[in-house]
């Protein structure tokens, strides 16, 4: 993937990407996962995997990361004015195929309104519904990316001042989907790519997943469209993570959020 698409990319999808994190009193932030800033039928929220949510559904508060240009913007968000929605079936990630893995967190409407301000766009789901429907460009190539934090390539805290400052590190990972089985994507990296990889992808998990079609210019690559295909859940190994495909948020999730919080 050459820099210049790699780069829109970057540009485009970190609109929609946030961190997830536990602030530590005196110890600085514990990476939790990703998400996707997503908007289900009117309802703004965080859409994310159900291993995620359960680790941050019984705390007060979590620290919301966004990717920016100008750098990480942080905000910690009052879980007491959430509401949180988990589909999993199963504790155990060894069914394989069988699990289920997703959750949306709906935010208030001024916190949802106050983070649009700041520069995050929150997915339209219903539109996103129609580019997977449609037929694929007639032209140009296309490359899969997952975007989120990487706990294996964030710092140790450190104090500066009177504040505990924790370095987290967003990734960008390209590579391609390999299969699909039951609703549940395999992404698999590029062999190329190998050697600046992560052992341990911990904390991408609820990371979207993207599939961009570009057209390659004589001087740069231009990004045609752009579809969220699914959510980053486990890594099977070294090459490969597990993804809950796009029919488990359309078909599994998106009726749970539509019957369970009834729009005003």
């Amino acid at each position: 993937m050459t820099h210049d698409i790699s780069g829109a990319i970057l540009s485009h999808v970190s609109n929609f990407a946030v961190g997830l994190v536990k602030r530590e009193q005196g110890k600085g932030s514990m990476v939790l996962g990703s998400g996707v800033l997503a908007s289900v039928e009117g309802r703004r929220g965080i859409l994310t995997c159900g291993h995620v949510a359960e680790t941050y559904e019984r705390l007060t508060e979590i620290g919301l990361i966004r990717f920016t240009a100008e750098g990480n913007q942080r905000r910690l968000i009052k879980l007491e004015d959430t509401t949180t929605m988990i589909i999993q079936s199963s504790d155990s990630f060894a069914e394989g195929k069988e699990v289920l893995d997703l959750a949306f967190t709906v935010l208030l409407p001024n916190i949802a309104s106050s983070i649009e301000a700041h520069g995050g766009v929150f997915l339209n789901i219903e539109k996103n519904r129609q580019k997977m429907e449609a037929m694929a460009p007639s032209e140009g190539k296309h490359v899969d990316a997952m975007l989120g934090l990487v706990a294996e390539f964030s710092q140790e805290p450190f104090i500066e001042g009177r504040e505990v400052i924790s370095p987290m590190r967003g990734v960008l990972h390209s590579g391609h989907i390999s299969g699909q089985e039951n609703g549940l994507l395999t992404f698999k990296a590029m062999e190329y790519n190998l050697h600046e990889l992560p052992k341990s992808f911990g904390g991408m998990s609820g990371g979207g997943v993207w599939r961009v079609y570009f057209n390659e210019g004589e001087h740069e690559s231009k990004i045609v469209a752009t579809m969220l295909c699914g959510i980053a859940s486990w890594q099977i190994d070294d090459k490969n993570i597990a993804c809950q495909g796009w029919d488990r948020i359309d078909q599994a999730l998106v009726p749970v959020v539509r019957e369970k919080i009834q729009l005003g």
